[in-house]
């Protein structure tokens, strides 16, 4: 569950991000604010996926966690953009909290006939909703909604494809596809990752250009 303060807690997060990025040259941007029907309606919309997946999608797995249910009713989106080249301003993609859509939380999801070893997987328990990017491939955090919700809150998984999709399950017996793929896992709710995340980036010791530094920097 959101702690009491979380709302309060998350302004002032943004509000530390915004004066931290406004000395370093960069700026933090903040979209406006979903309506709470269009939050309710997000599990729903899935259901418009367009392909045959693997295993079905369930509305009533993907519960909206409450932390992250307040932080859409603040911002659909936030991101830190900054001037690499000085001139044009781009994202910054480990700081990129997307608008959710069909298409950004099905992200991760693969169509039927996606096999690894000559067997067929299944990544659609997960539900992406920010970028990861490492470097090389795409990257995403994701909601988990394989395990039931716990306090309002879903855990969250780093879904890695910088090297081979790890991420995910064997259709035939539900097994992972690496064993390891729980340990990348690291919060057990939105709020815990956004607070890592904010403290991570604004690391005095961390080399941002490097973002698999980053990315370890987050599962610490």
């Amino acid at each position: 569950m959101a702690s009491a303060t979380w709302r309060e807690d998350l302004k002032a997060l943004l509000d530390g991000m915004d004066t931290w990025a406004r000395q370093r040259g960069w700026r933090l941007v903040r979209e406006p604010p979903l309506t709470r029907e269009e939050v309710d309606a997000l599990p729903r919309l899935l259901s418009g996926y367009p392909y045959e997946l693997p295993t079905p999608y369930r509305e009533e797995a993907f519960v909206v966690p409450e932390s992250y249910r307040q932080f859409l009713l603040l911002h659909r989106e936030v991101r830190l953009e900054h001037q690499p080249d000085g001139d044009e301003w781009e994202t910054y993609q480990p700081f990129h909290i997307w608008t959710p859509t069909l298409e950004s939380l099905t992200a991760s999801w693969t169509p039927s006939g996606t096999t690894v070893d000559d067997r067929e997987i299944t990544t659609t328990d997960l539900i992406s909703f920010a970028d990861a990017y490492l470097g090389v491939e795409a990257a995403r955090w994701c909601f988990y909604t394989r395990t039931e919700p716990k306090g309002g809150e879903l855990p969250l998984l780093l879904e890695d494809n910088d090297y081979e999709a790890l991420a995910g399950h064997y259709v035939d017996d539900g097994e992972w596809l690496d064993s390891n793929a729980p340990l990348t896992f690291g919060f057990d709710s939105f709020e815990a990752w956004f607070t890592r995340l904010c403290a991570v980036v604004r690391r005095e010791d961390l080399d941002l250009n490097d973002y698999v530094a980053v990315g370890n920097a987050m599962l610490e």
